[in-house]
């Protein structure tokens, strides 16, 4: 019973991902194909369709037993696109919408940005691997430094990012106020080689800080369950 209720909050939770990961990059696709060349929306389909397939999975389990033991890859790939789409909300909360006004007020800015990186946060903690590895952090780098090089080819390659920008995020325009090595007045604050360490240092944080907790967690519940 225990494990039938968790699973079907699990697959309510990956079910909401699901849904409001698709309405958001919908509502931003709306306003032109150049929003898929974003961050934002790669790392929200990127963790629907990774929620979907455990949706899927865990579904079967309830009826088939074998599979209620997920496949350990699966517990990677969730964990670093966890990873992921926390880097989406915190750096539109913490680094891009104290620079846009009335950002934060926007459907589709809370769906992307708040509400499918909590949701997929908590289901990380829900469905959690029995052993989860500190080098997971460094897996979690995978998506962001495919990003830079993403966001650097179409730099060069002088992509339209919206509103005429080769660029889809003020860190990563290369030829900003501040350039690659300069410091200039906010928003840019510093160069872009700064920006991307901060960001590689931030992700490695998440991923640390993740691993830490799943281990925590996992103590906790075997004692629990010991006592039990």
């Amino acid at each position: 019973m225990k494990y039938l209720s968790k699973t079907i909050l699990s697959i309510l939770i990956e079910a909401a991902v699901v849904i409001c990961a698709a309405i958001g990059v919908k509502m931003t696709v709306e306003f032109g194909s150049f929003g898929y060349l974003y961050f934002t929306i790669q790392s929200n389909i990127w963790i629907a369709a990774t929620l979907a397939l455990f949706a899927i999975w865990q579904s079967i389990g309830i009826i088939i037993k074998p599979f209620r033991r997920m496949p350990r890859i699966l517990y990677i790939i969730k964990f670093v696109f966890t990873v992921a789409i926390t880097l989406t909300g915190g750096v539109f909360c913490f680094i891009l919408a104290p620079t846009q006004p009335g950002a934060i007020k926007q459907t589709v800015n809370i769906l992307t940005h708040i509400v499918v990186p909590l949701l997929s946060i908590l289901d990380l903690f829900l469905v959690r691997p029995t052993d989860p590895k500190w080098r997971w952090s460094l897996y979690g780098l995978i998506p962001p430094i495919y990003y830079l090089v993403f966001a650097s080819i179409g730099y060069v390659e002088n992509w339209d990012f919206g509103q005429g920008n080769n660029y889809p995020y003020f860190f990563l325009n290369w030829d900003s106020p501040a350039g690659a090595f300069g410091f200039a007045e906010p928003p840019y604050i510093m160069g872009t080689f700064y920006w991307i360490w901060v960001m590689v240092a931030i992700v490695a944080g998440f991923g640390l800080i993740y691993a830490l907790l799943l281990k925590i967690e996992n103590k906790i519940l075997t004692l629990f369950n010991k006592e039990e």
